[in-house]
């Protein structure tokens, strides 16, 4: 068996008594296909928050400059947020992304991350639904 990485160009090649493991993911926001689903196994991964502490941790050099607190701060506040009735709820990826920000927007110097959910800093890298930032008073910038 043979395949290659598009992103890299690396091809690689596996002995026939080692085939390799293909994980899919999907977000659960539109129904896999039924034939997809006939072929594959599916594992439900249930959202939990110490895997997103350890997504974080896994992280962590893309936002070094956050201290070890000011990250537990923002766990808690993103996973307040999603205790929300949203539209669509963010996701760990949203997370890291708003860390990265919060990140270079920081650079040495402390932010504050408000308690009150509308005020949080760069919002909209964690929701990406119009209508949920409305709901939270979110004013956006025309």
């Amino acid at each position: 068996m043979e395949f290659q990485v598009i992103e890299t160009g690396e091809r690689i090649q596996a002995p026939a008594a080692r085939r390799p493991m293909v994980f899919i993911t999907s977000n659960s926001e539109r129904r896999l296909p039924e034939p997809f689903l006939r072929r594959y196994v599916y594992h439900h991964i249930r959202f939990d928050s110490n895997l997103v502490e350890r997504a974080v941790e896994a992280h962590r050099d893309d936002y070094r400059n956050l201290s070890p607190e000011f990250l537990r701060l923002a766990i808690r506040r993103f996973l307040r947020l999603r205790e929300q009735p949203l539209r669509k709820q963010p996701a760990t990826g949203e997370l890291l992304v708003w860390l990265r920000v919060l990140s270079l927007a920081v650079g040495t110097s402390p932010l504050q991350i408000e308690e009150d959910l509308h005020r949080l800093p760069y919002l909209s890298t964690l929701l990406k639904d119009h209508q949920d930032l409305e709901d939270l008073g979110v004013r956006q910038a025309e």
